[in-house]
């Protein structure tokens, strides 16, 4: 038996196979286009793209827990191959996910289950790091319980939402936060970190709006004081072009000039919660 598995959820935004040893139980997008209701596994059958494309002609779309049954036949075949397998899924803090998976792991003699806080690429800096351990022969209980506390206060993001709408269907803004949004053209800054997604502020103009997001940022992680280790943005704004993501990077740029930085999308299913439109950066401090 090979020692070490790592099982996670599409909320990473990792396809099956993408690492060594990692194992991604894909989470449902629930489309619901003029009546009729579709089930799609995320990253497999549906991906960014089509989310963006659909949310933009007003379909419903909305998210949820990779199916049980789906994760029961990753772990009857994984537990069985691997001495120890550590499941990291989306965050508590905005799915029940992790709760279900507790409860499934007390059927297995070698399956622990461990409460993570990022999405994306963030959340992915993770399983890289974990993959990177786990060929050294270092990935255990104690090593990824270090490793994760240790993130909490060195791994952050911010999102800059100029348009509420789909926070709203999903129940994150009320109607009258979405409204008063959309009149004023303004910008919601909200905060990925520990402690889940959090709204921090709002803003007009894009320089206030990521001058805001930075200063939102620091107060979920010491940026003063450490260096970045990793810098990602996270850009999409084909549903509408009016929204100049270019003007929010150049920003951002001129903030960190010596920071290598990498960009990438939202996974599928935080697209399908915060909508096409936004600016997300996120920061992993030495």
């Amino acid at each position: 038996m090979k020692k070490a598995a790592i099982l996670i959820d599409s909320s990473y935004g990792i396809k099956d196979g993408q690492y060594p040893d990692v194992y991604v139980a894909p989470m449902e997008i629930i489309v619901t286009d003029n009546g009729k209701v579709t089930s799609y596994l995320d990253n497999v059958e549906i991906f960014n793209k089509d989310i963006c494309e659909k949310i933009s002609l007003g379909v419903d779309v909305k998210t949820s827990q990779p199916v049980i049954g789906n994760v029961v036949k990753i772990l009857d075949k994984i537990t069985t191959e691997y001495e120890m397998i550590y499941a990291l899924p989306i965050t508590s803090k905005i799915s029940g996910t992790y709760t279900n998976w507790v409860s499934l792991s007390k059927e297995y003699n070698n399956v622990h289950v461990y409460d993570q806080t990022m999405v994306g690429r963030l959340a992915e800096w993770t399983i890289a790091d974990l993959v990177d351990k786990n060929k050294k022969d270092e990935l255990n209980d104690a090593t990824i319980i270090e490793y994760l506390n240790f993130t909490k206060k060195h791994r952050a993001g911010v999102l800059v939402v100029p348009d509420a709408s789909q926070l709203k269907k999903g129940g994150r803004v009320s109607n009258f936060k979405s409204l008063l949004i959309k009149l004023f053209g303004l910008k919601l800054i909200i905060t990925l970190d520990e402690h889940g997604l959090l709204f921090k502020d709002k803003a007009g103009k894009v320089e206030e709006a990521i001058k805001k997001a930075k200063r939102a940022l620091g107060d979920c992680i010491p940026l003063e004081t450490k260096k970045v280790k990793r810098f990602v943005i996270f850009r999409n704004s084909e549903a509408d072009a009016k929204f100049n993501i270019d003007e929010y990077v150049r920003l951002v740029k001129s903030m960190y000039p010596d920071v290598k930085i990498e960009y990438v999308v939202l996974p599928s299913v935080i697209t399908a919660h915060v909508g096409p439109n936004y600016f997300v950066f996120g920061i992993d401090l030495e």
